[in-house]
């Protein structure tokens, strides 16, 4: 009932689609689409875990920003597999939400590492209300060891100054070989 049931009350207030690819083709998604997205999710999780996971993805066209507890508590306690919960995170940081940038942090700093985690990665410079890029990188040296990985060295590339560079060559010298050569070619590229 869950897919039919989304979309007869998505039809019954205006949103015709033939199945939830459509959906998710849709640059914007209105917020009554979006309420009522949300509301379906639960029950899609139970009828088909790939179809909710376009779902959840679909609200990345939300047009204004929605509360975003139900994903928060599909992220954090539920049981689906790490796979889905990737998903579930690039949509937290990539949706016009509201603020979640206590929860990111916290996720991110205070919690063990888990790779739907790292997700939160995408989103963090615009949604995690750092007062300067210098706070943001601070946070980033903190974070590093848990996530050393392409996001987050695309993000020192971006953002980094020298003493970032300085930073990222001391971890290079101790990282596993395939690291040491991201990190290193991340400084060379920030010298040009």
């Amino acid at each position: 009932m869950g897919i039919k049931g989304l979309l007869k009350e998505l039809k019954d207030n205006g949103f015709s689609y033939k199945d939830v690819d459509k959906i998710f083709e849709q640059k914007v998604i209105q917020p009554a689409e979006v309420d009522i997205i949300l509301k379906w999710i639960p029950a899609l999780y139970k009828e088909h875990v790939g179809t909710a996971d376009i779902a959840v993805r679909s609200l990345m066209a939300a047009r204004t920003p929605f509360d975003p507890s139900l994903l928060i508590d599909l992220f954090d306690n539920s049981d689906l597999n790490s796979a889905l919960k990737v998903g579930i995170g690039f949509t937290l940081a990539c949706a016009k939400t509201t603020d979640i940038s206590k929860w990111m942090r916290r996720q991110l700093l205070d919690k063990e590492h888990r790779d739907e985690r790292y997700t939160l990665l995408e989103g963090l410079f615009d949604k995690g209300k750092f007062a300067t890029v210098d706070e943001f990188m601070d946070f980033l040296r903190k974070i590093f060891d848990n996530y050393p990985n392409d996001k987050m060295l695309k993000l020192f590339k971006k953002y980094g100054d020298k003493k970032d560079m300085q930073f990222l060559a001391e971890k290079a010298k101790t990282a596993e070989p395939k690291l040491a050569r991201e990190i290193n070619k991340v400084i060379e590229k920030k010298k040009v």
